[in-house]
């Protein structure tokens, strides 16, 4: 099975737990990874029951909740059926459940798209877009609460010798900043926090993939600082994560927060991607 080709980005879809869709409302997540599909695939999956028996979950359920995006840049989308031979893939045929073929891909960690849309599926087949995600700035449009992003989950620009953290917007990249005073002409949308967005061709885009051993596990560094590393463990044994004091983000992917000292053999590297239209 090869990657999906669609043009120019493919929208995926991605099934969000409860706790996935609590953290976007009443947080401001803006992580996405792990299992997705193709929008276009899952159309039929046009209830709750339907989508989440595809997915081997229980329904009986009034709604469920999806997030549908763009491809973001720089992320990348593997067949979960082909992986090392000590990881269980959850959908070992590569396909969703059923009698429709949705097959599924796994989307490495990444933030959302510029203009990912929240929609809430109900049983009498009801869909509705309850929110869209304005950038790493401004976060999700009514949510209650925002976090500050991550340098090390999503896409970055490097511009006139600075290194931003950047959304892609049609040919345009807004860029985003942290601090007491922003740059002249900057648009303030928050405290401390700034915008502007500028053309695509005067950026490079890149991101930066930090991983590391921890308690004899491989994990990915998602954030750093005075508190310890937050860390996403590149292991499908959930017995192992929990015992270990990790936290089931969603089935079979987990995370932990650890003491920095903790991490061993750390290991960076730069993606980047091509320049376009120059």
């Amino acid at each position: 099975m090869s990657e999906p080709t669609a043009s120019p980005r493919p929208v995926l879809q991605k099934l969000l737990t409860h706790g996935l869709g609590t953290a976007i409302v009443e947080d401001g997540y803006d992580q996405v990874g792990g299992i997705v599909v193709l929008a276009q695939d899952a159309a039929a999956l046009n209830t709750p029951d339907l989508l989440l028996s595809a997915y081997g979950f229980e329904g009986g359920q009034e709604f469920v909740d999806v997030v549908r995006f763009e491809l973001p840049p720089l992320a990348t989308l593997a067949n979960p059926a082909a992986r090392d031979a000590d990881r269980v893939p959850l959908y070992p045929t590569g396909f969703l459940r059923g009698h429709t073929v949705v097959p599924v891909w796994e989307l490495s960690r990444t933030r959302y798209s510029f203009g990912a849309e929240y929609w809430r599926i109900r049983a009498d087949g009801e869909q509705k877009c309850l929110s869209s995600y304005q950038g790493a700035a401004r976060g999700w449009r009514g949510a209650t609460g925002w976090r500050p992003w991550s340098p090390l989950v999503g896409p970055r620009a490097r511009w006139r010798g600075s290194e931003l953290v950047a959304d892609v917007v049609g040919d345009s990249v807004l860029l985003s900043v942290r601090a007491e005073a922003g740059p002249e002409g900057w648009e303030q949308v928050r405290p401390q926090t700034w915008v502007a967005a500028v053309p695509a061709t005067e950026c490079e885009l890149f991101e930066v993939v930090i991983t590391a051993t921890w308690q004899g596990i491989p994990v990915r560094v998602l954030s750093s600082g005075p508190d310890g590393a937050r860390v996403l463990l590149l292991i499908d044994d959930g017995a192992r994560a929990e015992a270990l004091g990790a936290t089931a983000i969603e089935p079979g992917i987990y995370e932990a927060t650890v003491a920095t000292d903790d991490l061993v053999d750390t290991h960076g590297v730069t993606n980047e991607l091509a320049p376009q239209g120059r």
